[in-house]
């Protein structure tokens, strides 16, 4: 009888801001249940960090030459030499999705995950950068995020983040 293939899926999530509450074992979790399912019988190692706007705007500037914080940013540090071996990075913004979830009348925990969801929609080779291949990501990001949505309860999150005292819009 043939073995079946142990495939080993490594998720840290860190907090490195400190206005939104985070559930990081909730995030890591979601993201292992997800990895499981859209990298298959890939080995995973992957890194989530949260970030403040600040540091994240620095990151955006860096690495893409984009001005101001961004939703989130994904790095993916494979070696072409090892397939099987699937390594990234995935930096999400809870001060962005705060502002993004009140344009689009969600939560900002929706969001969150959203983002991750969509980090490693980028890492799968999912790409946004034409409105054709953001239309066919936007969809697989929609599928993605019910059924996370569906198999996780997201909202234990705080809602209201620590210091969050007025209005925040912005457009996406």
């Amino acid at each position: 009888m043939p073995r079946m293939k142990t495939v080993e899926i490594q998720v840290e999530t860190r907090n490195r801001q400190r206005k939104w509450p985070v559930a990081t074992d909730l995030v890591s979790h979601t993201a292992r249940w997800a990895c499981a399912s859209i990298f298959k019988d890939t080995q995973v190692e992957l890194s989530i960090q949260l970030l403040a706007p600040g540091r994240m705007a620095q990151i955006n500037w860096d690495y893409l030459k984009h001005q101001g914080p961004t939703d989130v940013i994904t790095f993916d540090l494979s070696d072409e030499e090892v397939p099987e071996l699937l390594v990234g990075e995935i930096l999400i913004c809870p001060e962005v999705a705060a502002r993004q979830a009140k344009v689009f009348e969600t939560t900002w925990q929706e969001e969150l995950f959203r983002y991750l969801i969509h980090g490693l929609l980028h890492l799968k080779g999912f790409d946004d950068k034409t409105s054709d291949k953001r239309h066919i990501m936007k969809h697989h990001e929609n599928k993605w995020l019910e059924k996370l949505t569906q198999a996780f309860e997201i909202h234990p999150l705080p809602i209201e983040p620590h210091g969050l005292k007025r209005e925040i819009s912005d457009q996406r």
